[in-house]
């Protein structure tokens, strides 16, 4: 009886290998596009993002992502929906040029996501974002969203981080040298880079693509808007026991 007891379950514990396998996410390319024109200007709207499948995973993930998505339009509004956002933006264009016919020039939101790395326990997505709404230059950012496949939940920085402070070391090394920082002169002492009293720090944009891990210093960050984006990058091998992976 023992040992028919120990085959049926053996048989089970095979039988829930494939019902896993059908579990894993997969992802589908979502679209959306609007225009409004007051004469030759206009107000567009462009968004591409992946969609996961449906899931108790795949649920939270979508929705964390369109949360962010429209936090790009407005952050101290809730909007129903990716529709209403991009209306809102685009009403906001049409109210603008009533207001102020002569002034030349169109907005634009373009943001495009991708999945930049999956594991077997993280998922991670890349957003590139472009805005022009008037004035000296247009605006964009780079940012990243990683999530635990297992649960579905967005994962701050601390939680994808095994030791910040080696991390911090190794990335205030890189950007010495992507800058060209004289030795023997702090950060501190460069009058190029805007640095708070706590000295350097990891940028917002933090995030997993292919093998590596990107940090991104977007324009503002960390100095002027002519500086541009400071790109930095380790392999994953690199940062072993550093961060998960």
């Amino acid at each position: 009886m023992r040992t028919a007891s120990i085959f049926c379950l053996l048989v089970l514990l095979s039988c829930s290998k494939p019902k896993e396998e059908a579990q894993q996410l997969s992802f589908s390319d979502q679209n959306f596009t609007t225009e409004s024109c007051v004469g030759e200007d206009c107000a567009t709207v462009k968004i591409n993002w992946p969609v996961a499948s449906e899931s108790e995973v795949g649920d939270k993930i979508n929705a964390a992502v369109l949360n962010r998505l429209m936090a790009y339009f407005r952050q101290d509004t809730v909007f129903d929906g990716m529709e209403a956002a991009a209306q809102d933006f685009v009403k906001s264009y049409e109210d603008f040029k009533k207001d102020f016919p002569d002034a030349p020039g169109a907005w634009a939101i373009e943001i495009n996501v991708n999945k930049s790395y999956e594991s077997d326990s993280l998922i991670c997505l890349k957003f590139s974002e472009y805005e022009f709404m008037g004035g000296a230059h247009p605006n964009s950012s780079v940012n990243y969203m990683t999530f635990s496949k297992s649960n579905g939940f967005h994962l701050i920085e601390d939680q994808f981080i095994l030791d910040k402070e080696k991390l911090l070391g190794l990335t205030k090394q890189a950007f010495r040298q992507y800058h060209d920082v004289k030795e023997g002169v702090s950060l501190e002492e460069d009058d190029r880079f805007f640095l708070p009293e706590e000295g350097f720090f990891l940028p917002n944009a933090v995030g997993y693509e292919g093998d590596s891990l990107k940090l991104t210093y977007i324009p503002y960050e960390i100095g002027p808007y002519v500086m541009g984006y400071t790109e930095l990058g380790f392999s994953l091998k690199e940062l072993d026991g550093i961060v998960k992976k």
